[in-house]
């Protein structure tokens, strides 16, 4: 058995950045953070225009459909039947066309919004910021601190044993 000997804990000098590691980590996981925080909102804001839409979309239909109703208790021609279920029918056909344009529209905005909350970061200045921390996390893995380092593989055979 390996005597245990305690593992050399990075300093401010040893990164050469003037952080400590734990605080990239920090930094990284409070971006990522933002980024999913921002992604959900642009989400949930599709949401809701999809929502409106579908309430909209079937506000008018309701009425479209009340107003065949009262034409149908009325006295009717053959004539008239045929000219309400073909208006009914046109109008329906056309309404979820527009209904499913609309509906696709709102989900590429929501589309866009999400990879915009993602992309800015790596666009920007913060995006400098990012990637030193992602830098420095790497250094820090592969710095020789043993809780963070890579641990070697074992095979089935080896773990068995």
């Amino acid at each position: 058995m390996r005597a245990k000997t305690p593992l050399p804990v990075p300093t401010r000098e040893s990164t050469g950045t003037g952080t400590t590691p734990a605080s990239f980590l920090a930094e990284l996981g409070r971006q990522q953070l933002a980024v999913a925080t921002d992604a959900a909102c642009a989400l949930l804001r599709g949401s809701e225009a999809m929502r409106a839409i579908q309430h909209q979309t079937a506000h008018e239909a309701s009425l479209r459909h009340q107003a065949a109703a009262q034409k149908l208790h009325g006295n009717c021609e053959p004539a008239d039947l045929l000219a309400i279920h073909s208006d009914l029918l046109r109008y329906d056909l056309q309404g979820a066309t527009e209904y499913w344009q609309q509906i696709t529209a709102a989900a590429l905005q929501s589309q866009v919004e999400m990879m915009a909350s993602a992309t800015h970061l790596l666009d920007s200045e913060k995006g400098g910021a990012l990637k030193s921390a992602m830098e420095s996390f790497q250094a820090a893995l592969t710095s020789g601190n043993g809780f963070l380092a890579g641990k070697p593989a074992t095979t089935g055979s080896q773990a068995r044993v």
